[in-house]
């Protein structure tokens, strides 16, 4: 497990930033308006939970890879199973839906991770799925790139799971694959999240040379592009076979 997860702080900073979004209707709750109706639903990659400000009305389980992250849903009442989207400890056909949020990027094989999805879920069951395209944020990896820093990530034009091939990836797998855009722009006033967002992208802890180089590059409001898209998807009949 990398610094990465060990912790929840350097997720958290990320999910921060995103306050700054200009969509009247903010990416955690546009994500559960679009999810189907399901008495069981899993959720791999659920990180801190930020999903659910509430307990939901269906039965949840949320899964992650990292102690912290399990900790963390724990401690708001979820009962996590730590486990990796790659080998879900489920029996086939277990779950009406599934939810995979900015996560099979992570998986080191995402066709696996997505098969091993459409086995836990039951024939005709759902999947929900989010991902990022090209140009996403693309500002602020223009501004480490000045800043000098040893981004952990690659950009969204790299990831193994993106838009531009996330549709191709769940369908070998799936049936009415969909993609929706959520159409966004972060405005961010002052520069701490900005820095706080880049120093989380690292793999360890900056240092005060690093960290005034990149406060040298943040300057006046920054805008930031966004490219997140949702996807959604239908396991076929025959689930398991």
């Amino acid at each position: 497990m990398s610094l990465q997860y060990r912790t929840t702080g350097k997720l958290s900073a990320r999910i921060e930033l995103h306050r700054y979004g200009t969509n009247p209707t903010p990416w955690h709750d546009w994500v559960r308006d679009h999810l189907p109706s399901g008495r069981r639903v899993l959720e791999v990659g659920a990180g801190t939970g930020a999903l659910w400000p509430y307990q939901p009305d269906f039965q949840l389980v949320p899964t992650d890879s990292s102690a912290a992250m399990c900790t963390a849903l724990r401690d708001k009442g979820f009962a996590a199973a730590r486990c990796s989207a790659d080998a879900l400890p489920f029996p086939t056909g277990s779950f009406d839906g599934a939810v995979a949020c900015h996560m099979l990027y992570h998986v080191d094989d995402p066709a696996r991770g997505i098969a091993e999805l459409r086995r836990v879920l039951r024939p005709g069951g759902w999947l929900v799925a989010s991902t990022n395209g090209d140009g996403h944020m693309a500002q602020l990896w223009e501004i480490a790139a000045r800043a000098g820093l040893p981004m952990s990530f690659p950009e969204a034009m790299n990831l193994s799971f993106r838009a531009e091939n996330a549709v191709e990836l769940l369908a070998a797998q799936f049936d009415d694959v969909e993609l929706v855009r959520y159409e966004d722009e972060l405005v961010v006033p002052t520069a701490e999240p900005v820095v706080a967002y880049l120093a989380s992208c690292v793999d360890r802890d900056l240092t005060d040379e690093e960290l005034s180089a990149l406060r040298a590059e943040v300057t006046g409001d920054v805008r930031v592009s966004k490219h997140a898209v949702l996807l959604t998807a239908r396991s076929r009949p025959g689930n398991g076979s």
